[in-house]
């Protein structure tokens, strides 16, 4: 059995986050910020085909665009899933590798569906994508039986593995041979455990991160079974594939749960088949207009200025580490969590250590995405103050949901998923030009005006050139002129992807409706307010009243799946 990732294990919990209970049935947004309009409801449709009986699905021919209709017409063979999981049932469905050209090669898409639980799925099929990108939407199904019992009885819940990912047709880098090997003897160079390892580094030059993407590209041509895979694995392209599969699922319309990454595929989706769009749900959602260097500039500005916030909460207490005017404070915390490679914090009775990126993760964890500022001054001051990391390691241990790769199948599914995740953002994002030197400069531009979380906004673009697999179209709106409504829901302490990027995606849609939850986290229904209003919209068709809210109800940590 494959393991699951760490993306697909954070949203397959937010899947499951869609359970129903007593109270949340009865459960509305917030009244006090809710304009005077009533929710509204969008008739149940009437063309939605429930899958057969038997375990094949047929498409069809007649919606399908010209040169395409042997794949839109075939039927998916489902059978018992290998990994024996019960309840679900898995399949493929052929796609082009190409799109221009529907003639030539082709590739797979898998699939994981959870039949629905009265045999009926009267609203047809929900396609479910947990985010990344790289994230296995059929690892994410495991959590899929505990989703609530009225979404349940509606859809069959079907998660698919976009193109390149997963039990699709992979892009492979490295061979099970070189994987072994690698675990026998690791070392500190990046690997199949860490392909991406200093490509976020302040520290690295544009140069070495033009490399490593020039040495990663090789090595996935080289493995890979269908190379030409890489120059064609872009939203626009998991989005085409993603018609197909609501064709031969028989569905005329499109239901569809996408977070995080997952809202990109949708409203590009969107905007390419409007009139195909049943009942979306965009979740964190992304602005599918930005160029990546732009999104991570602004996440960037957004966290180092809720730091600053909690710099001088700190120094109006007892007893905190930093010292001076707020930015001589975070100059200070930066130089602190930047040495901490030469030298990282250790804890007694403990092998493990807490370098520049660990500890970078828990400041932004503990300051910005779940804020608990007096537990970060708790672990800050002995650090600071003695080079004592018993508190930080600590916490770096109680973050990870996952014990270490072990087996070479964990480093392959750990691989893939970094792989794709850097591959997709280079075929969304055509080269803008630019020189080694010109992103040297403006990293250390950035640095200085951002000095904590500052210096990354181009690391993709050099990475990018040295990957060489780009693609042609550039970000653009998203308008799905025509299409039925969409439901777009945005987190105001959304670290990863943030609020304002689902206030200009509703804006950007023909008939998008925003629906904000307040609080901190990333990706999923949190709460039963929240939930009930996604449950609502996907089996009901409510729409919340222009200007709803909810508010997040508090949870262990914040989800570190990618945006």
């Amino acid at each position: 059995m494959r393991p699951v990732s760490p993306t697909a294990r954070k949203a397959g919990a937010a899947l499951a986050a869609l359970m129903l209970s007593t109270a949340l049935t009865a459960c509305q947004p917030d009244s006090s910020t809710a304009s005077a309009a009533t929710p509204t409801s969008v008739p149940t449709p009437t063309d939605q085909a429930s899958a057969p009986a038997s375990n094949s699905t047929g498409g069809s021919q007649s919606d399908a665009p010209q040169g395409l209709e042997s794949f839109y017409s075939q039927t998916i063979d489902w059978k018992d899933c290998s990994d024996g999981t019960a309840s679900f049932q898995c399949g493929t469905v052929t796609v082009p590798l190409d799109y221009d050209h529907p003639d030539g090669q082709t590739i797979t898409i898998a699939l994981k569906k959870l039949p629905a639980s009265d045999g009926n799925a009267e609203h047809g099929s929900l396609f479910f994508n947990p985010g990344g990108p790289g994230g296995s939407g059929v690892e994410a199904m495991t959590s899929a039986p505990r989703v609530s019992e009225e979404l349940r009885a509606a859809y069959d819940i079907i998660g698919f593995d976009p193109r390149g990912v997963g039990q699709s047709t992979p892009i492979t880098c490295w061979t099970n041979d070189e994987i072994e090997q690698y675990l026998a003897n690791p070392s500190d160079d990046a690997g199949p455990t860490n392909p991406l390892k200093g490509i976020t580094s302040t520290n690295n030059p544009a140069q070495d991160k033009i490399d490593r993407g020039a040495a990663n590209a090789a090595r996935c041509a080289q493995h890979s079974q269908v190379p030409e895979l890489l120059d064609h694995v872009g939203t626009r392209d998991v989005a085409r594939d993603l018609d197909v599969l609501r064709a031969t699922n028989s569905n005329t319309k499109l239901n569809y749960l996408g977070i995080s990454y997952g809202t990109r595929i949708g409203a590009i989706y969107a905007d390419l088949f409007p009139g195909h769009v049943g009942r979306v749900v965009l979740d964190s959602a992304v602005d599918p207009s930005k160029r990546e260097i732009d999104s991570i500039t602004e996440t960037v500005a957004f966290k180092e200025g809720v730091l600053r916030q909690y710099v001088e909460h700190c120094q109006a207490q007892d007893g905190c580490p930093l010292t001076g005017s707020t930015d001589e404070a975070v100059a200070q915390l930066a130089a602190f969590v930047d040495g901490l490679d030469k030298n990282p914090l250790t804890a007694p009775d403990s092998d493990a250590t807490v370098n520049t990126q660990d500890a970078t993760a828990i400041i932004q964890q503990h300051a910005v995405a779940q804020p608990d500022w007096e537990e970060l001054t708790a672990m800050l001051t002995p650090a600071m103050t003695n080079h004592d990391g018993t508190l930080m390691v600590k916490a770096k241990q109680n973050s990870s949901d996952l014990s270490p790769e072990t087996t070479v199948e964990e480093v392959v599914s750990q691989a893939n998923e970094q792989i794709m995740l850097a591959a997709v953002i280079c075929n969304d994002n055509p080269d803008a030009g630019g020189t080694a030197s010109d992103w040297d400069a403006q990293a250390a531009a950035e640095k200085k005006s951002y000095p904590f979380f500052g210096g990354t906004s181009s690391a993709m673009d050099a990475y990018c050139r040295g990957w060489g697999h780009q693609g042609k179209t550039p970000p653009q709106e998203t308008h799905a002129k025509g299409s039925d409504p969409i439901l777009v829901v945005g987190i105001t302490g959304d670290v990863q992807t943030l609020y304002s990027w689902a206030q200009s995606l509703a804006g950007q849609l023909d008939n998008g409706h925003l629906f904000t939850i307040k609080g901190y986290g990333h990706g999923g229904a949190i709460g039963s307010c929240a939930t009930a209003t996604t449950i609502g919209f996907l089996v009901n068709g409510t729409v919340p009243a222009e200007g709803a809210t909810c508010t997040a109800e508090p949870r262990k940590a914040a989800d570190g799946a990618e945006g």
